[in-house]
């Protein structure tokens, strides 16, 4: 919550005015972006305050329903959708903006509320805190102070709205879809997450970065999305594939490249999702891409998904023994593998066991 600055203590006049300027001028100075019609609801029990107030704001461009008392806004609020509440503190002998404020918090989503108060007293500031009000203006209202005010207010509640709706997204993306892939292929039922806290610990381990870490823990998660377009008699065939199959299953890494479209600001993810079957000496697929053409924590992805195939029973075969995993690190280092991962993950599994790819504390899986 910001607190505006304090201006003289007293409930009148309304606002003010730089000499010779009206409220339509204010409106449209620097601060005094179209709002695009966005509807605000505006309560004062002073006629006068309530009718120049009105007029600032829909001198921006604002939707303004504008009333006097707590009741008739409570009523307004039960009635339609406002982008913003504007209130002033003091409604009447009794009643106080901040209870226009609960109602309005407490909608789906919650409205931004503003108070304006000609006293602004640490009581309050506390009060309005309490009640989560986003902003304080101190009357006497600088007109355009108010309007910054209202335009930074509606424009922070919207982008706290979107990033909770994108967050909500990512969930749905980092756990139905890998589900999804399993449900396809139920021998592979946890990979996708082991496989992120192998690929963070390893990243983590050779110095990568907190955000490309953050896109490689996505991209180990989704790295098989593709097996959604290959068929279940293929992923559920319990003996050895045949050749064509073998190339029908080739296909997923670039069918989830195609998935992952969407993901346009992540660019790296769809990237190593496409390369997480090259390898090192160039003779991997799709690409045939070799040694650093795949980035270091798209390598480090290829040799982690591996070490999962190798660790974990399947029903093609029984869980390889630590010591089995290290020889391979070894014999394929500079091969399948980056020689300098294959040999660190070799020596720590030597040196420490499984434990050698134990999760950070506070790691997502």
């Amino acid at each position: 919550m910001h607190f505006s600055e304090a201006l003289p203590s007293r409930r009148g006049p309304a606002a003010r005015l730089s000499p010779g300027a009206t409220p339509q001028a204010h409106a449209n100075g620097r601060n005094g972006a179209s709002p695009s019609r966005q509807r605000v609801l505006l309560v004062d029990d002073e006629a006068d305050v309530l009718c120049f107030v009105q007029s600032i704001l829909e001198g921006a461009g604002y939707a303004v329903t504008g009333v006097p008392s707590l009741a008739q806004a409570l009523r307004a609020l039960a009635a339609e959708r406002f982008e913003l509440v504007l209130t002033d503190l003091y409604l009447g002998d009794t009643d106080l903006g901040h209870q226009v404020a609960e109602v309005a918090r407490g909608q789906q989503p919650p409205t931004p509320v503003v108070v304006m108060t000609g006293r602004p007293t640490f009581d309050a500031a506390q009060g309005a805190l309490r009640h989560r009000v986003d902003d304080i203006v101190v009357k006497p209202v600088d007109a355009e102070h108010l309007i910054a005010t209202c335009q930074r207010v509606v424009r922070d509640t919207y982008l706290a709205r979107r990033n909770q709706e994108l967050e909500s997204a990512n969930r749905v993306l980092t756990s139905v879809l890998p589900r999804t892939i399993e449900m396809k292929d139920p021998t592979t039922s946890g990979h996708a997450a082991r496989v992120v806290g192998y690929t963070d610990t390893l990243a983590r381990r050779c110095g990568v970065g907190a955000e490309q870490r953050a896109s490689l823990r996505l991209a180990a998660l989704l790295h098989d999305i593709g097996k959604i377009g290959v068929p279940d008699s293929i992923l559920r065939k319990p003996g050895a594939l045949t050749a064509d199959e073998m190339e029908v299953v080739k296909r997923h890494p670039a069918m989830g490249y195609e998935v992952l479209a969407p993901l346009a600001e992540h660019g790296d993810v769809r990237d190593w999702v496409y390369q997480h079957h090259e390898r090192w000496d160039g003779k991997g697929y799709p690409n045939g891409l070799a040694g650093e053409d795949v980035a270091l924590p798209g390598r480090i992805l290829v040799l982690a998904e591996v070490y999962d195939a190798l660790v974990e029973e399947r029903s093609y075969k029984p869980a390889w023994p630590v010591d089995r995993i290290v020889a391979l690190f070894r014999d394929q280092a500079g091969r399948q593998f980056d020689p300098h991962l294959a040999k660190m993950v070799a020596d720590g599994l030597e040196g420490q066991g499984k434990r050698f790819f134990a999760a950070a504390p506070g790691q997502l899986f």
